[in-house]
């Protein structure tokens, strides 16, 4: 599948890039054991311990040659301004969707909260909402981006190609990752980011397989939802959507 849109991005042939012919077996074990790590920590509530063992992963996959960065799309996009600004349109436009749709939906269809407590120190203290901001830009954005799109993407794309297809069960099952990693935010919220992982999936494919404008996107996705929180914005755009008080997460 050629890509979608020009988004002026460097372009990368995800089936002839490996530095080995790894064999399909071993590239599904690598994807499988990824995403198992992942979903167990989300769910124990010990995602940052199951990011750092799938780092850990990668790297050993890397030293062995079947992974390496340029095969999971990290390389400088052709235009760098074209690339900024979409993320920043995309993002900033899929954090509103999210706080005044996606949430509130998955909220009403579970009966459950969106629990977004690990980050509701940044409520009125904007020097924690700084803090949470390196964080983001710093590690959040760029580590997700890598594990769960540019490696169990890239993975999967090596399994089953490129056809339309096989792209949309690609980023069917890797959305389905992301959200379960973030299960320790609910049943809604699981939902929720599993939507938005999906979303970033797509951005992926139509980049040209080139992670820095999802990565772009998922940072502006943050900081905009947490610049809204900081305020109050998000409670009071939700509640005049939805005509109702939102309950607390717990």
């Amino acid at each position: 599948m050629n890509t979608l849109i020009n988004l002026g991005c460097s372009l990368w042939d995800p089936l002839e890039a490996s530095k080995i012919s790894d064999s399909p077996w071993v590239t599904l074990a690598l994807f499988s054991l990824a995403a198992i790590l992942l979903i167990v920590s989300g769910m124990k509530n010990k995602a940052s311990l199951g990011i750092m063992l799938v780092v850990g992963l990668i790297v050993i996959a890397a030293r062995l040659g079947l992974t390496s960065f340029a095969q999971m799309g990290f390389v400088p996009p052709a235009n760098w301004l074209n690339t900024v600004l979409l993320g920043l349109l995309i993002g900033s436009s899929l954090s509103f969707l999210s706080i005044i749709v996606i949430q509130p939906l998955f909220e009403n269809i579970t009966k459950q909260p969106h629990d977004v407590s690990i980050a509701e120190g940044v409520r009125g203290k904007w020097k924690s909402l700084l803090s949470w901001l390196v964080l983001i830009w710093t590690i959040v954005a760029f580590g997700e981006e890598i594990l769960f799109h540019g490696f169990l993407m890239s993975q999967l794309i090596k399994l089953l190609g490129t056809s339309s297809l096989a792209l949309g069960l690609n980023v069917l099952l890797t959305a389905i990752v992301f959200g379960l990693a973030h299960s320790y935010q609910g049943r809604s919220g699981t939902w929720s980011t599993g939507i938005i992982g999906a979303c970033l999936g797509v951005t992926y494919v139509l980049s040209g397989y080139n992670l820095w404008l999802p990565i772009l996107v998922h940072g502006m996705i943050d900081t905009v939802g947490l610049i809204l929180m900081s305020g109050g914005a998000d409670k009071r755009l939700r509640e005049l959507i939805w005509k109702r008080p939102l309950q607390p997460a717990g």
